[in-house]
């Protein structure tokens, strides 16, 4: 059996599920192969991912009122556009991989592969389309013909189906994450091998693959801290964030701070953490929820990420910050809480969805 996954690369986490789900795939002893929506053109990937962080990191609001324009309304020579750029690229990759089963990790993908559902040109394929968030973002009602949507929680059925979705469509199996963050590991030997101290409460900055969120700021408001604390700050690709912070430490002599750049240990991150100080992508949030780290979602965030931050400080899994000077208080109040940190830990527990991917996998396998 032969799958072919559509990612985009507009931040990482839609590739970190393909990722994961090709990796299980393989596992299986299926073949897999991941393409990019617009790897016809290697400028163009880069275009599209660059667009998405400036208005992430510069224009939130702009992006925010763009975005519930179109959740209420969508503009359809938007996603006609997407449809007329890439159809006759990803038809292409069809017709030479031949693949048995496709699955679309961005919508945007899912509507070029929903309109040659429904053109027959795609009658003998199974077609998947992943939901990303835990809120339904615009064009979502772009990708109807496709056979099965996989949610990451039965909580946002009912959305689905206002959208025009069939519930036998709708597969509430979780976002699929790498097998490694669903694994308990001991947090005293992970910090030993972090080269931290093992008891110590640890503080994770964490702001995705770009850090769009600043690890410096956070650090110098966490010096306020009336608790001893040890940081682990991923900048990710952001070199600049991370030269910052070093200058910092050669600086100041700090110790108890870990500058770490783009993280492939994210797993023993997380596990070495007693909290983690995030933004609300889902790809991220779903891995903090399987690791079972309570967090703390950032300030100035993206619609969606900020739609996640309030859903998940409701669900008493997050504390949501609106301002950078709340840091300091809010780690002191949670090192001093045990029990608030525990039961934190036990709503994920709850949430979590540790065998999306394998569930995911099983169905594709059972079904083709």
């Amino acid at each position: 059996m032969k799958t072919l996954i559509f990612s985009m690369t507009c931040g990482e986490g839609h590739n970190t599920i393909a990722k994961a789900i090709k990796n299980a795939i393989e596992m299986k002893g299926e073949q897999c192969q991941i393409c990019q929506l617009y790897g016809f053109s290697e400028k163009e990937i880069a275009r599209q991912n660059k667009m998405f962080l400036r208005a992430c990191k510069f224009i939130p609001h702009i992006y925010g009122a763009v975005w519930n324009r179109m959740r209420k309304k969508p503009f359809k020579g938007y996603i006609n556009g997407v449809v007329k750029d890439c159809y006759d690229y990803v038809l292409e990759k069809i017709e030479a991989y031949q693949p048995d089963v496709i699955v679309c990790t961005h919508n945007n993908a899912g509507a070029v592969i929903s309109k040659l559902k429904k053109e027959g040109k795609l009658n003998k394929v199974k077609t998947y389309s992943i939901v990303f968030d835990y809120c339904i973002c615009p064009y979502w009602e772009s990708n109807t013909s496709i056979d099965y949507i996989v949610l990451p929680h039965e909580d946002m059925e009912d959305e689905m189906l206002v959208k025009g979705f069939k519930a036998d469509q709708l597969l509430p199996f979780g976002l699929t994450v790498d097998e490694k963050y669903t694994k308990k590991l001991d947090k005293r030997k992970v910090r030993e091998e972090l080269g931290l101290e093992k008891d110590i409460f640890t503080v994770v900055l964490y702001s995705g693959g770009n850090c769009l969120s600043s690890a410096y700021k956070l650090i110098k408001q966490l010096e306020k801290c009336k608790t001893q604390i040890q940081i682990i700050a991923i900048c990710g690709h952001n070199k600049k964030e991370f030269n910052r912070i070093e200058e910092y430490i050669k600086k100041t002599g700090r110790k108890n701070i870990l500058n770490l750049s783009f993280c492939d240990y994210l797993d023993k991150v997380f596990s070495a953490g007693d909290i983690v100080f995030s933004r609300g992508g889902g790809m991220g949030l779903t891995e903090q929820i399987n690791k079972h780290i309570p967090f703390v979602l950032r300030e100035k965030l993206i619609i969606n990420e900020k739609i996640n931050k309030y859903l998940f400080a409701q669900k008493g899994m997050a504390i949501a910050m609106e301002k950078l000077s709340q840091a300091a208080n809010i780690v002191d109040t949670l090192a001093s809480n045990y029990s608030k940190l525990q039961e934190m830990i036990r709503r994920e527990e709850e949430y979590c969805k540790p065998n999306a991917t394998e569930n995911l996998v099983n169905h594709i396998l059972e079904n083709n």
